[in-house]
């Protein structure tokens, strides 16, 4: 397969209008293309149909835009990069699509309130008046779709194609879900968000699937016409809200995972391991934009050290980086960008392509659960009055990342379909909602087979209930205290790890725990207890008038440890990883040094830096990646690694230099004396 090997790429974004004469009146192919092969890149994801809908080829399905008068620019730049080498992706816009948004009314979406898209003149979630969404689950709108790819694989032959925006900006309610929806199941859409109803956590997965399959739909159009065409789907919504449908199951319909995302170097960090493992095929490939923070930011280039952490942490993690460049409307490019910026990071981090291959060592997997990305307390509330923001799904995992990151822990991260092939010593669930049957059963033979399982919030399935040996109180499930201030007291069991806590002083949790109460004793210690203010906070009542001081000790658990079989489990009632203050996140961080015991290598790095590692050619690499988020990055100095086993030589890869290496009782020693951005040690075993 192309991608093979295939790690430098690079998209001229450019949905440009047609209305001014200006506009795309000055692309120049040719240019572009040298400007490519000057700067090293591989392959060039090229627009054939943006989100306007407006064609940058000769097409007789849709509409082509009005400024290249007839200048077939998709096949001109694919052409000029073909002659320098460089493969080609097609960009094809899905269910975002303003031409079919103004031309077929009926294909549009329509949301809980009665309004298509561009009615809207709001900020968030592409509600801006800007984007015409129109809905894959109408009939008409498929079958153009279907006519749009024949006809683009036909007339060219490229590489790839990138299927962009597959998911809904909004929850949809237009004749055609309406319709399927009765048809599946025999019931209305539903209007009020209650995720303690079943049928309602059964239809947020119904337009997953529908979602899912519009994305079989898209690319077994493309695969009947052209079966070597490589498949790329738009994933980076598996990061956003549920509102988006989409979820782990898109990643079975592509050749390789990938996605855009503009949340720094942490979460770049999170998404690649994901992608490195859900992926089909390597290297995924991660998007960001040139500009800086983001696509708005037209002009702002970000840094050299930016993009060079960008494309290394992509590298390291055997992923291909794709920028996102801004095309002026007009039509030119910065060409400094490419002959100057690009050129000079690719020749650097081009250098450690032959060493990567995505096998890290990892001690504890984070699962990342895509179809569980609600908030249980969400409920009752209208549709329209829905939130668009993932807190607890995205924010509970990733501030587990840092507190891994920060404790030198290495870690992975992990989709629904690794569960059966976990084999790290602790595989952590962070505020999962919803375990479906088949996963469920994966984690239990998980633990049961000596796997330590760290599982923080709401309890997802009534199984893992029972493995827990608890049960919830009161009267509907996963039920919470009313109090969204509370506290966990360390009980004689849990001194160690709640260090620094006490009864007189409890761990603050900004946020309501789950009540549960103990079904059997035996195997299950409690490390903290449940304790709760005197009053309910935010109201008139309280103890101290700008706190909600502990008062009631309820004695109920906040946090057990349990044996299961060969393996053993801890459970939080909330997602405590999600706390700011230092001593709370160093409490998480003693958890997961007890559940984890001796590392598969160590590092004494600074909080910000990352320690990767891997196996390639017989040695062993261990990179650093000095993850912070604004530039200029500081440099990071005396940073010591030891790696078990026994090598004949350590060397900073890429300089050259070896470095003096200490045998200990652990392995082997070595210490570097500065990290810029990255630094790589090679570990040689003979020769």
């Amino acid at each position: 397969m192309w991608i093979e090997g295939n790690y430098r790429r690079n998209l001229l974004d450019m949905h440009i209008a047609d209305w001014n004469e200006e506009f795309l009146s000055k692309v120049n192919p040719q240019e572009y293309a040298d400007a490519l092969a000057n700067a090293g890149v591989q392959a060039a994801m090229v627009k054939a149909m943006p989100h306007t809908g407006l064609c940058y080829y000769p097409t007789k399905v849709g509409r082509m835009h009005r400024g290249l008068k007839g200048r077939d620019f998709f096949g001109e730049v694919l052409a000029a990069c073909h002659e320098r080498g460089i493969k080609v992706i097609a960009y094809y816009s899905q269910v975002f699509d303003n031409y079919a948004y103004d031309k077929h009314p009926k294909w549009r979406t329509i949301s809980a309130d009665g309004k298509n898209h561009r009615e809207f003149r709001r900020q968030d979630c592409f509600r801006n008046g800007r984007y015409g969404i129109v809905c894959p689950n109408n009939q008409e709108y498929r079958d153009y779709v279907r006519a749009h790819l024949v006809e683009l694989n036909q007339m060219y032959d490229f590489e790839g194609i990138f299927l962009d925006m597959t998911f809904w900006p909004d929850v949809c309610y237009c004749p055609d879900c309406r319709e399927r929806y009765l048809q599946e199941t025999g019931l209305e859409l539903p209007k009020k968000i209650n995720w303690q109803d079943e049928n309602f956590r059964r239809w947020q997965l119904c337009r997953e699937r529908w979602m899912a399959e519009f994305a079989a739909f898209t690319t077994e159009c493309i695969k009947d016409v052209h079966p070597d065409c490589t498949i790329e789907h738009q994933m980076s919504m598996v990061a956003s809200s549920w509102i988006h449908a989409c979820s782990e199951w898109i990643s079975d319909q592509v050749d390789y995972t990938g996605g855009d995302y503009y949340g720094g170097f942490l979460q770049q960090s999170f998404i690649n391991k994901y992608y490195k493992n859900i992926t089909p095929n390597l290297p995924f490939v991660y998007h960001t934009s040139r500009c800086d923070p983001a696509l708005e930011f037209h002009t702002t280039t970000k840094s050299r050290e930016e993009l060079l952490l960008h494309v290394i942490t992509a590298l390291f993690h055997n992923g291909a980086f794709l920028l996102v460049d801004a095309i002026n409307p007009d039509g030119t490019i910065v060409p400094g960008v490419y002959h100057d910026l690009m050129k000079s990071i690719y020749q650097e981090t081009s250098f450690y392509e032959q060493y990567v291959n995505g096998n890290l060592i990892s001690d504890v997997n984070i699962w990342f659960a895509t179809h569980s990305k609600f908030d249980p307390n969400e409920t009752g509330i209208s549709m329209t009055e829905k939130s668009f923001g993932p807190r607890y799904f995205m924010e509970a995992p990733v501030k587990l990342a840092s507190i891994l990151r920060e404790k030198n822990i290495p870690f992975d991260v992990i989709g629904s379909k690794n569960l059966k092939d976990c084999h790290a010593k602790v595989l952590a669930v962070c505020h999962v909602s919803q375990i479906l049957d088949e996963e469920m059963e994966e984690l239990e033979c998980y633990v049961r087979d000596g796997g330590s399982l760290y599982v923080s919030g709401p309890i997802g399935h009534a199984r893992l209930a029972k493995l827990l040996g608890v049960k919830f109180t009161g009267v509907c499930q996963n039920p919470q205290t009313a109090e969204s201030f509370t506290y966990m007291e360390p009980t004689e069991a849990g001194q160690e790890i709640f260090e620094g806590f006490s009864a007189l002083s409890p761990l603050s949790v900004p946020m309501p725990q789950y009540e549960v109460e103990l079904e059997e004793l035996e195997y299950v210690e409690i490390l903290a207890s449940l304790t709760l203010p005197y009053t309910i906070p935010n109201t008139p009542d309280f103890a101290a008038i700008h706190s909600n001081p502990p008062g009631i000790h309820t004695r109920r658990p906040a946090v057990i440890e349990k044996n299961v079989g060969k393996g053993r489990i801890i459970y939080a009632a909330a997602p405590i990883e999600m706390s700011r203050p230092y001593m709370s996140r160093q409490a998480v961080g003693r958890i997961f040094d007890r559940l984890v015991g001796e590392r598969s290598f160590e590092s004494d790095a600074p909080k910000m830096v990352e320690t990767l590692a891997w196996e390639s050619c017989g040695d062993l690499f261990v990179a650093l990646l000095n993850e912070q988020e604004e530039p200029p990055i500081v440099p990071v100095h005396d940073i010591t690694i030891t790696v078990p086993g026994h090598f004949v030589r350590a060397e900073l890869l890429g300089e050259g230099q070896e470095l003096t290496m200490l045998h200990t009782e652990k392995g082997c020693s070595v210490k570097l004396e500065k990290v810029d951005v990255y630094g790589v040690i090679r570990f040689k075993k003979g020769g």
